[in-house]
């Protein structure tokens, strides 16, 4: 009985203390160029009831008011590379961390929802299963309602819906055990989640109703969205890569109903086609490119 109230205590300590913001994390946001869409991140994360405890910037070399915006006291690395790639953008920021988590949240990214951090990070505090969690775009008429999640492992992962560096917070031993990769482009986040299921036998919680909005101008365009399906296919489904799956897509080409607004759709998927097909003879390659 003493041991069991001892562990009762501990525990109604560790949770008051995280009603009161004694969970600490990082946040890590990567920024180039990035005045317009950074306030409003900044914004965000400071009206959250759970405030980062420290800020690391990783800047591709702002030309712009970027720095000015940076809050006191931040950590700001200038990222090391000829040529900037995302997933050593991620690795150099995150080797600044001094806590046990760590956000990642792009530089156009806000969350709509003040107690979503919060939220994410008592799954994760409360659930040794759980290695990540990440914040769904907001979705108008769908995604309402109460903070809730979903869990991703082994037995529902597609390659797509494992990981978003768009906003995610990750515990911070399982980076340092494994950072990202460098040479998958645009879906390092995906390929990441591929290793947290498949060998560290953990999930990924992806959580609903958050607010979370996008303010990329380039988040819906053709280029990005064919790169990170082939990156997907190569790195984390390469079911992607059957002929069967091949032949589904260039149905596509041909099954639009009007010529002319599709047109720019019947290019994607012939122009998909034909890299899908050349993976099987030559590694995909592509390289990073932040707006």
């Amino acid at each position: 009985m003493p041991g069991f109230v001892f562990h009762l205590a501990i525990d109604l300590i560790e949770n008051g203390l995280a009603g009161m913001g004694g969970i600490k994390y990082s946040t890590v946001i990567r920024t180039f160029n990035s005045e317009k869409t950074l306030a409003i991140t900044l914004d965000s994360l400071q009206r959250q009831t759970l405030a980062p405890s420290e800020y690391i910037f990783v800047d591709s070399g702002s030309t712009d008011g970027t720095l000015d915006l940076l809050p006191a006291d931040s950590v700001i690395h200038n990222f090391v590379g000829a040529e900037f790639n995302f997933a050593e953008a991620l690795n150099q920021g995150i080797s600044h961390v001094s806590t046990a988590y760590v956000l990642i949240i792009s530089s156009h990214t806000a969350l709509g929802v003040d107690n979503s951090i919060e939220f994410a990070l008592d799954l994760l505090r409360l659930n040794e299963n759980i290695g990540a969690a990440y914040f769904d775009t907001y979705k108008q008429g769908v995604d309402c309602g109460a903070l809730r999640y979903k869990l991703i492992d082994e037995s529902n992962f597609d390659g797509f819906c494992g990981l978003s560096n768009t906003c995610s917070i990750i515990k911070v031993p399982l980076l340092r055990k494994r950072g990202f990769r460098p040479e998958v482009f645009t879906a390092e986040d995906q390929e990441w989640a591929k290793w947290l299921f498949f060998s560290e036998k953990k999930a990924v919680a992806r959580i609903l109703g958050s607010g979370a909005l996008n303010h990329n101008p380039r988040k819906d365009s053709l280029r990005k969205r064919l790169n990170e399906y082939v990156s997907i296919a190569y790195y984390t489904n390469r079911d992607l890569l059957g002929f069967h799956n091949i032949a589904k897509l260039a149905v596509n080409v041909f099954r639009q109903p009007e010529p002319r607004p599709w047109l720019r759709l019947r290019f994607f998927h012939l122009v998909l086609c034909f890299r899908l097909i050349a993976c099987h003879f030559v590694k995909p390659a592509s390289k990073s490119r932040y707006f």
